[in-house]
């Protein structure tokens, strides 16, 4: 049997060439966040990042509320402030796993209760916080409930639902 140099050029070159022809696109996903307690909740609030494979992709939204952290308050003071991120908060990750997507989400969804402004309130906000960390596989193109839980505060139920598309 004679071995050409073309034949181990390409034997060289085989796992180079499927590596390039690997499809590196962009995949959709929509976070949907219902609050099954709303009646307008059917829709709820939806959130679309574009995710590549197997990188991080982080979605923040919402405001970064100051709270007194050290030193004096009022007129000529010196207070220092921390600022605390309040809002919706999302850092996916997702890697094909077969015909399905194997993803990591961490989501943080807070919002701050500034105090009343009687005499005797503390000045500094509550902040109400719901943290998922989810690892799961989602089917692509059709929309998977990954979530489900009541608020331990109010009375309200919140779904979370995540759809995967192919860019």
């Amino acid at each position: 049997m004679r071995i050409s140099a073309w034949m181990i050029a390409a034997a060289l070159l085989c796992p180079v060439l499927a590596v390039h022809a690997q499809d590196n696109s962009p995949y959709k996903v929509d976070f949907t966040i219902r609050d099954t307690g709303d009646a307008g909740g059917k829709t709820g609030r939806k959130y679309s990042l574009l995710v590549n494979h197997n990188q991080k992709t982080v979605f923040k939204v919402g405001n970064r509320v100051p709270v007194v952290s050290g030193g004096t308050g009022g007129v000529g003071g010196n207070a220092q402030f921390t600022y605390i991120d309040v809002g919706l908060n999302i850092d996916c990750v997702l890697a094909e796993a077969g015909s399905k997507f194997a993803m990591h989400a961490d989501l943080d969804i807070s919002t701050a209760v500034m105090p009343d402004k009687s005499p005797n309130a503390a000045n500094a906000p509550t902040i109400s916080q719901i943290k998922l960390s989810l690892d799961t596989t989602v089917a692509p193109g059709k929309p998977t409930v990954v979530a489900s839980f009541d608020d331990p505060v109010t009375s309200r139920k919140f779904d979370v639902d995540v759809a995967i598309t192919k860019m």
